[in-house]
């Protein structure tokens, strides 16, 4: 008998189901039993058993069994035989079509008032017809062709074996399943990350694990050096450096990145794939460079996913020569004696060792004779060594002709290795209690390298005190620092002028403007007198206890103490526009009265101010 519209259903949506999945394509090797109607099948419901209108061929037959057992109605051998309903189980009860003379008579179920009428089987209304076995009256029912092994139960359409059930659509070897769309090996699984393809049985494993997938969380993240050179004739990595592709991340598998060139004159190896092994961040472009195939210049784009990064390959000629091109640094400053590193450049890479004569002017300095630039390299370095003090020239490069220069200057080797008190205003600037505590002391760096200050301390002592007093002691910040020929100002709460202190001793210390003493040292200085930790200590007016001699004099209300930046410094020569102003304070005889002027005004100077090289 012929399929309900209703058992139709079933097979049909299975069949747009696979279609939408797989997108039309025509599987050249179909596979009966995988849930998929390929080419060459009619059906196919994703199990193997026979009966339920999709054989093991995957063709469409017609049952020779019920939607329900082999003793119910709607099969060929249903209403009319000796096995139908006329048993206990049946629509008719042992009343009804299933006597002797019932159902299985010449003159029963086809007529119109036995099992052939519109209640019993056998008639157009049925078993088998469109309200009878799996209508909800009959087989629907729990004792008939509804029962647990009938059409509807639990083994039949929407059962375990069925659409819908572990074995269909949603099973496990069905879509949704660990062998299709969204399976280990298909989109959503590590190596795919959700491609394009929605796991189709041709696609998993031939999209989302390729070399060029996003098989890892890697992106394209430089091709560099942005400029470089290649010589034509030659295969091999560009210089004097390599150009490389960078990813973000360590590539956790094999990642190639697509390499093109603007010019045929720069061919790039594996027709333009370069490969990032697994465990790298970088690997280098293998170019070919021929200056007669197109432009001497070609751009390089490197592309990974939606990255990409550019640079330029300049192709030489096989033997084409490099000028040269600078000196750095432009200007060298050297104390008498100190040595540094200068470097010659050209401008394109040497294409053999190339030597570069080297002098000086004005006896600046010495330098070595020649410096060889290596083969494919574009620099070089050597040794400038400062002469005497004083002097300014220039350090000179000559190659084929042609010369640079860097100018050169050279200064005296500071006489004073150590930190200094450089200025001192112990008097108010102006009347009042406020102005009369306007205090401050700074500190110099006579040296050519930076000093770590923090943690030293700065000690007041009266003019006549017996000891340096822990009260009168302030320990600098731990992160306080003076540059090479720079200051630190250090002040009392109650300082009044517009260069900002670097630090301030609050109340701790208030000096005497008539005499007193300070020093600086260590962490480890003590509050001794005679502490072999002072570093430096500045004595005035009635003290006794300065450095060598204190200065006796003091200078006006206004005025300050400042250290000298030569011997023949003056109060007129360190103020103002005078000569010394901007020489630093590194003049230290160990003689305060020696070393110090009387400034008439006050000149405070803070790290923020300019460094000043004796």
């Amino acid at each position: 008998m012929s399929w309900s519209s209703r058992h139709l259903l079933v097979p049909l949506s299975a069949v747009l189901l696979v279609l939408s999945a797989c997108g039309g394509d025509d599987d050249k090797n179909p596979v009966c039993g995988n849930g998929i109607i390929e080419s060459g099948e009619a059906c196919d419901d994703g199990n193997r058993v026979e009966g339920d209108r999709c054989n093991n061929s995957c063709q469409v037959t017609t049952p020779t069994t019920d939607a329900g057992t082999n003793t119910d109605a709607g099969t060929e051998t249903d209403a009319g035989t000796d096995q139908d309903a006329g048993t206990e189980t049946d629509a008719g009860t042992e009343t009804d079509a299933g006597t002797e003379t019932d159902a299985g008579t010449e003159t029963d179920a086809g007529t119109t008032t036995d099992a052939g009428t519109e209640t019993d089987a056998g008639t157009e209304t049925d078993a088998g017809t469109e309200t009878d076995a799996g209508t909800e009256t009959d087989a629907g029912t729990t004792t008939d062709a509804g029962t647990e092994t009938d059409a509807g139960t639990v083994t039949d359409a929407g059962t375990e074996t069925d659409a819908g059930t572990e074995t269909d659509a949603g099973t496990e070897t069905d879509a949704g399943t660990e062998t299709d769309a969204g399976t280990e090996t298909d989109a959503g699984t590590e190596t795919d990350g959700g491609a394009i393809d929605a796991g189709p049985a041709p696609d998993a494993g031939t999209d989302a694990g390729t070399e060029t997938d996003a098989g890892t969380t890697a992106t394209l993240s430089a091709l560099e050096p942005a400029a470089v050179f290649a010589r034509s004739g030659t295969t091999g990595e560009t210089i004097p450096e390599s150009l490389s592709v960078t990813l973000s991340a360590e590539a956790t598998t094999d990642v190639v990145v697509q390499v093109a060139s603007s010019s045929p004159s720069v061919v790039v190896a594996n027709n333009g794939q370069v490969t990032v092994p697994a465990g790298s961040r970088t690997a280098a472009v293998i170019v070919t460079a021929d200056d007669a195939a197109g432009s001497a210049k070609a751009t390089l784009t490197a592309t990974l996913g939606g990255d990409s990064r550019t640079a330029t390959v300049r192709v030489l000629g096989a033997t084409e020569a490099a000028s040269l091109a600078y000196l750095s640094p432009e200007t060298v400053s050297l104390s008498s004696g100190q040595t540094a590193n200068v470097t010659v450049t050209l401008d394109i890479p040497a294409a053999a060792a190339t030597s570069v004569a080297l002098s000086t002017t004005d006896n600046v300095g010495t330098v070595p004779a020649t410096v060889t630039v290596p083969a494919n390299e574009i620099s070089a370095k050597f040794a400038f060594t400062a002469g005497a003090s004083g002097s300014t020239g220039t350090i000179v490069a000559t190659l084929n002709g042609q010369s640079v220069s860097a100018q050169a200057n050279v200064t005296a080797a500071p006489t004073t290795n150590h930190i200094v008190i450089s200025e001192v205003a112990a008097a108010g600037s102006a009347s009042g209690s406020t102005g009369d505590n306007d205090e401050f002391v700074e500190l110099y760096n006579p040296t050519n390298e930076e000093v770590n200050i923090g943690g030293w301390k700065l000690q007041y002592k009266s003019a006549t005190g017996a000891a340096y007093a822990t009260a009168n002691t302030y320990t600098l910040p731990a992160t306080a620092r003076i540059a090479a020929h720079g200051f630190f100002l250090i002040a009392r709460d109650t300082y009044q002028s517009s260069v900002v202190p670097d630090a301030k001793w609050g109340t701790v210390i208030t000096m005497g403007a008539n005499g007193g003493h300070v020093r600086i040292g260590p962490n480890s200085l003590t509050t001794s007198l005679t502490d072999p930790n002072v570093v430096d200590k500045l004595g005035w007016g009635t003290g006794d206890n300065g450095e060598g001699e204190a200065i006796k004099s003091t200078p006006a209300k206004a005025g300050s103490f400042e250290r000298m930046a030569n011997a023949g410094s003056s109060a007129a020569t360190m103020e103002g526009t005078g000569a010394d102003a901007t020489k630093g304070n590194s003049y230290d005889t160990n003689v305060n009265s020696a070393d110090f002027i009387l400034r008439t005004t006050r000149g405070p100077q803070n790290k923020a101010s300019a460094l000043e090289v004796p």
